[in-house]
C-alpha cells in the first residue's frame, strides 16, 4: 500500500504542475471553480496509473521470487543467464529421482547403471555460401533431404 501511495502522489504532482502549466500557457487557472471536473479527471487518472503500476511491479515481485536463481541473480536483467529454474522443472526432476529410486529398490533397475547417453548428432556440413552456384547449392540440398529422411526426421 505504501507503494501505491508513493506512486499515486508522485503521479498526481506530476499531472498537476503539467496541467497548470498548460492551461497557464492559455490563460486559464487550474484554482477556478471550473477546473474541478479536470482536477477530478487529474485525481482519477493518477489513481488509475499508480494501481496499474504497483500491480506490474507486484507480479514482477512475485514471479521472481517463485523462480530464485542460484547465487543470488534473477534480481537483474540479465537473469535469464544464471539458468532459473521454475517450480515445475523442479518438480519433474524430483519426480524423476523418485521414480529412479523406486525401481532400484524394487530390483528392476541396477544402481549403478545410468540413463542411455542422447546419442550425438553427426556434424551437419555447414550450408553453401550464397556465392556457390545453384548446381552446388541444390546437391548439398538434397544430401540434407537425404540424410533427414534416414534419420526419421522427414517422412
Amino acid at each position: 500500500m505504501a507503494r501505491f501511495l508513493a506512486i499515486f502522489a508522485i503521479t498526481l504532482i506530476l499531472s498537476t504542475l503539467m496541467m497548470s502549466g498548460i492551461l497557464a500557457r492559455y490563460g486559464y487557472s487550474l484554482a477556478d471553480p471550473e477546473m474541478r471536473i479536470m482536477l477530478g479527471v487529474c485525481l482519477f487518472v493518477a489513481g488509475y496509473v499508480a494501481w496499474r503500476i504497483s500491480n506490474v511491479l507486484k507480479a514482477r515481485g512475485r514471479k521472481l521470487s517463485e523462480m530464485p536463481a542460484p547465487g543470488g541473480a534473477g534480481q537483474g536483467k540479465l537473469a535469464a543467464l544464471f539458468e532459473p529454474r521454475s517450480k515445475a522443472l523442479a518438480a519433474r526432476q524430483a519426480d524423476l529421482e523418485a521414480r529412479r529410486r523406486r525401481l532400484i529398490a524394487e530390483g528392476k533397475l541396477d544402481a549403478e547403471e545410468a540413463p542411455p547417453p542422447a546419442p550425438e548428432p553427426e556434424a551437419a556440413p555447414p550450408p553453401p555460401s550464397t556465392s556457390t552456384n545453384v548446381k552446388d547449392r541444390m546437391a548439398a540440398r538434397r544430401e540434407r533431404v537425404r540424410k533427414a529422411r534416414e534419420e526419421g526426421k522427414l517422412d
